[in-house]
């Protein structure tokens, strides 16, 4: 029999193992456990899914449409997309319309905008 001794890797937040230590670091980067990657807008009424189109190019086809449905806060009136989203790259550029990053802190007073809204 032979046994070997090898390091492995654990995620800080959510104990998940890897045996490389790259994978680990990518890992811990887009957990939802990792508090770095909490939003408030996380089940915030005021966010909702909304289909919008994106054009992209395509060297056999040229222009290309197609319909997604991104993360839309009614609020600030714009598109947003999470961490991990932005961290893998993943990020779609609307072109007129603003696709930014969820933003780490909010001034929306939900008391208040849901009082507007129910009015």
């Amino acid at each position: 029999m032979i046994i070997k001794t090898k390091e492995i890797y654990k995620c800080e937040y959510c104990k998940k193992l890897y045996q490389l230590k790259r994978f680990a670091i990518q890992h811990e980067l887009t957990c939802t456990k990792n508090p770095t990657n909490w939003r408030p807008c996380y089940g915030c009424p005021m966010m909702e899914k909304k289909e919008t189109t994106i054009y992209y190019d395509s060297p056999m086809r040229g222009e290309i449409e197609r319909k997604v449905d991104l993360l839309y806060c009614n609020y600030k009136k714009q598109f947003f997309y999470t961490p991990k989203t932005g961290a893998k790259g993943n990020q779609f550029d609307l072109g007129n319309e603003a696709n930014d990053p969820m933003p780490i802190e909010c001034d929306v007073d939900l008391n208040k905008e849901m009082a507007e809204i129910d009015k």
